[in-house]
Parts: structure tokens; C-alpha cells; sequence
């Protein structure tokens, strides 16, 4: 098998470096399947990426999911007639799996003295909030399955910023923390293999969503 792992040579914003795919996701991709070819593919320009037999094409870039992408960037003004509000420099995020089973959510990422560290702290009415507003976007987008950081600020409500439609250089805070970490996880959704649970040992939040 082949793993293709297509990033942006220049990335924007949350997308991680070729860097740090090389020295974050690549290991975690191998402990996923020892036996694979690794390939790590840097774009500077959107790509249509033909589907090749028992090669997994793995994205992280906006430039490999252009259409996908398209629909996201559209989303603000969507959301904004929910009557919900939107801003940019949103300091949090909400990771969501969808997988072929339905939707499952993971812990609160924040963005804390430019360090992503989970898990944010966040009221039973803050995650509802959340999670209605995500299962919306996933259902509005007819969603493929995978794994997507909802990026949003708080200000006594959620105030939407955008939607990833792959992991984020936030999903690096969950190496090590949770298990699955976020790019296992992706791997897990996009093989079509069972994605159950997402684990977090015992430990203290970081801080409250605020």
C-alpha cells in the first residue's frame, strides 16, 4: 500500500508545513500501517488528484481538497443567516469525525500563548451549541468522511470563523494526549476502518472556554 500525504508547500494559516508532516504525521502514519509506502506530496496550486488502486490519498492541504474547500469558504455567510455570528482569529477549535456510522466529536482545541493545547474546559449548553453547529455544516455539505476542525472564537457565544475539512496544525496537540490522535484518526476515517472512540486519560483542562 501507499500513503500520499499532500500538503501546501506554503501554508496558510492552521495548514501544517511539509516539516512538520514529515516529522509529526509520517511516524504516526507508520505505526498505523508498518508496511507502507510513505510519500509526503508539497502543492502550491490546486491539483486534481486521480484516484490510483491501493494508493490512499491523504490530504492536509486546501490546494487537494479545492471543491471540498470551495464549500467551506462559502460557509460564513450560511451560517450567518442561522443568526449566528462570524469573525476571524478564532483561538479554538472543535475537531469532528465523520465517519460511514454518523458524527463523533472530540475535545476543544485552543490556541493558548501561540501554543494548540487540549483539552479546553466547556459547559454542557457551550458543547450542545457546538455540536448542533457542526452537525449543520456536515449535513449542509453532505460532508465525506474524515476528520474536520470547526475554528470559532467565543465571546459569550460562538462566533464561527471557519471549517477545516482536514486536520489542522491544532490536531498535533493530540499526539501522545489522545487515542486516537487526530491524524490516526483521519487514516482510520478515510480507510473505512470502525472509528469508535476518542480517549483522553484523566487530566486537568487547560482552561474554560472564554
Amino acid at each position: 500500500m501507499k500513503i500520499r500525504i499532500w500538503c501546501a508547500a506554503q501554508p496558510r494559516e492552521a495548514e501544517l508545513s511539509a516539516d512538520q508532516v514529515v516529522k509529526k504525521v509520517v511516524p504516526v502514519l507508520q505505526q498505523c500501517h508498518s508496511s507502507a509506502e510513505i510519500v509526503v506530496c508539497p502543492l502550491d496550486a490546486p491539483i486534481a488528484i486521480a484516484p490510483e488502486a491501493a494508493v490512499l490519498d491523504y490530504s492536509l492541504t486546501h490546494w487537494a481538497s479545492s471543491h471540498l474547500w470551495q464549500q467551506c469558504q462559502a460557509l460564513s455567510a450560511l451560517v450567518s443567516q442561522w443568526g449566528i455570528g462570524t469573525g476571524s482569529g478564532g483561538l479554538y477549535q472543535l475537531p469532528l469525525a465523520q465517519t460511514a456510522k454518523g458524527t463523533l466529536f472530540g475535545e476543544i482545541i485552543g490556541c493558548i500563548e501561540g501554543t494548540w493545547q487540549l483539552p479546553i474546559h466547556a459547559s454542557d449548553r457551550q458543547r450542545q451549541t457546538l455540536y448542533g453547529l457542526g452537525r449543520r455544516l456536515l449535513d449542509h455539505l453532505q460532508a465525506p468522511v474524515g476528520c474536520y476542525f470547526l475554528q470559532f472564537g467565543w465571546s459569550g457565544e460562538v462566533v464561527f470563523d471557519r471549517l477545516w475539512p482536514f486536520p489542522t496544525v491544532a490536531a498535533l496537540a493530540s499526539i501522545g494526549v489522545q487515542t486516537p490522535d487526530w491524524f490516526t484518526a483521519h487514516y482510520q476515517c478515510l480507510r473505512a476502518m470502525p472509528l469508535r472512540d476518542l480517549r483522553i486519560p484523566d487530566r486537568d483542562t487547560v482552561r474554560r472556554l472564554e
